[in-house]
């Protein structure tokens, strides 16, 4: 297997598109990276804006009605003090103040004891029987504790100034948490003799304010300077609940540091976890716009625009996993229309690479084609279909050389073959003919040496004898040689 895989990729057309795919997914690479880097950037600054737009909005959203509720105090207020001395008229005022604006949920006008001769404690008390209710009640029945006891009396009556108190301790029966806007009443003689608290609902407060958000995950929160919920899309911690107390909140420390950061009047973002979630805070501290004669006393509210994650980078990273499969698909198709592309290209080369292989094994026969490319692989082609030409012919004359030289071979060995031949028959002929003149010569050799050791003593009979002998054997070798040598 690793041998096919090592021969699969060591094919030039794999190799070269490899290289061309793996530079393309770098500069790719690159390319998204930086563009992803400054759409994310671009997002959280977008978002930013949003948020801080947001903000702007509501803070303008909950100051108008906190300046309705202002006027609509100050309104009935200069008619109030007129009739100061009629203590049955303040049960109308309340009423038709309730009544002139739908936001406000009740209205108490509290003097303080024994201002009227004949009510020691003296309380008119207007308020609606349930959230949004047209239907009024009045009547110290929905007091649980003596006004004289409660936070916006005793505060108003301190200071003698106008100003709006915090959501705390709920004291009333039957409605919903508020809000109160506190104005001092004056006599004449400018001594504060009573207050008047105008009520605005939270929930509504909420419901209006939550209406317009950013993203469908994403909510508002106005918090009180101790960190009690004014504006929360849960309504059950508008009552009487608190940020700072909350037990996913100080479980998580991000999320606690986050939000006394913010309650500490400062305007900024930050992130926190929150049920394994991680959440973008944007807050800053909730200004009323200053208006001539208005009571511009510092609540030190914080607002806050609070997104998921997944508002802020969903889309982004839907966006990834869209260039992501997108770009994937291109690639493949890339690399699928450059190996065709590559192969087409290369197939010349691969046609001579063979072509180069079978000659280097011997077979010179095989034809390169022709080509009518003008580029660098038709020339090469073109060359090397030249020097195949050239090649075959050379091998051929050279094969052609070499049978001549093969058949020159063949009749030398065949002539010397004959030769050795002919070298054996002389050798035999000489041998026998040696033989055969042995005798006759040592005849002649004797009668020799006999006429030469005793020419004195040799009677002539015997010297004829020896003569006619050694011619005789002379005969015999003459004969010898002449019948061996005859020509045939």
């Amino acid at each position: 297997m690793q041998k096919i895989v090592k021969k699969i990729f060591s094919a030039p057309s794999i190799r070269l598109n490899t290289l061309v795919l793996l530079e393309i997914v770098t500069l790719l690479m690159v390319s998204l990276g930086g563009l992803l880097f400054f759409t994310r950037k671009v997002l959280v600054e977008e978002s930013k804006k949003d948020a801080e737009q947001c903000l702007e909005g509501t803070v303008q959203r909950v100051d108008n009605m906190l300046m309705s509720i202002e006027q609509t105090a100050g309104n009935f207020y200069y008619s109030l003090t007129e009739h100061l001395d009629e203590p049955e008229s303040m049960t109308t005022y309340c009423q038709r103040i309730v009544e002139c604006n739908p936001d406000i949920e009740g209205c108490a006008i509290a003097f303080k004891p024994n201002y009227y001769p004949e009510h020691e404690k003296f309380l008119a008390y207007v308020y609606r029987k349930s959230y949004n209710s047209p239907e009024l009640l009045s009547g110290e029945a929905g007091l649980r504790i003596p006004y004289t006891e409660q936070f916006w009396y005793t505060e108003t009556m301190k200071t003698c100034r106008p100003g709006w108190l915090d959501p705390g301790q709920n004291h009333v029966k039957n409605i919903e948490p508020v809000i109160t806007f506190c104005l001092p009443i004056h006599e004449r003689s400018g001594e504060c003799v009573g207050v008047v608290a105008i009520g605005l609902s939270i929930n509504l407060l909420s419901q209006i304010v939550l209406e317009n958000k950013p993203t469908i995950n994403s909510y508002c929160m106005l918090l009180g300077n101790d960190g009690s919920y004014i504006i929360h899309p849960d309504r059950k911690k508008l009552h009487g609940r608190n940020v700072l107390t909350e037990p996913e909140v100080t479980e998580s420390p991000t999320a606690l540091n986050a939000f006394k950061v913010m309650l500490g009047g400062h305007s900024g973002d930050m992130s926190f976890m929150l049920h394994d979630v991680k959440w973008y805070m944007f807050f800053k501290p909730f200004v009323r716009t200053d208006i001539p004669g208005r009571s511009m006393e510092a609540l030190n509210w914080s607002i806050a625009t609070i997104y998921p994650k997944t508002d802020i980078f969903g889309d982004f990273y839907d966006l990834v996993i869209h260039i992501v499969s997108i770009v994937l698909i291109a690639l493949l198709v890339f690399y699928m229309l450059c190996r065709i592309a590559i192969r087409r290209q290369l197939k010349p080369l691969i046609k001579l690479t063979e072509t180069a292989e079978l000659i280097a094994e011997g077979d010179y026969d095989e034809t390169i084609p022709n080509t009518t490319r003008d580029d660098e692989v038709g020339i090469f082609q073109k060359h090397f279909r030249i020097m195949q030409q050239a090649l075959e012919a050379d091998i051929k004359k050279q094969e052609e050389q070499q049978a001549t030289l093969q058949k020159h071979r063949e009749e030398l060995e065949k002539t010397y073959k004959q030769i050795q031949e002919d070298d054996k028959v002389k050798n035999t002929f000489l041998h026998n003919v040696t033989n055969r003149m042995i005798a006759p010569a040592e005849a002649i050799t004797d009668s020799v040496e006999n006429l030469c050791d005793h020419y004195q003593d040799i009677e002539l009979t015997e010297a004829d004898k020896e003569a006619n002998n050694i011619k005789k054997q002379s005969d015999t070798i003459l004969e010898l040689l002449s019948h061996k040598f005859k020509p045939s």
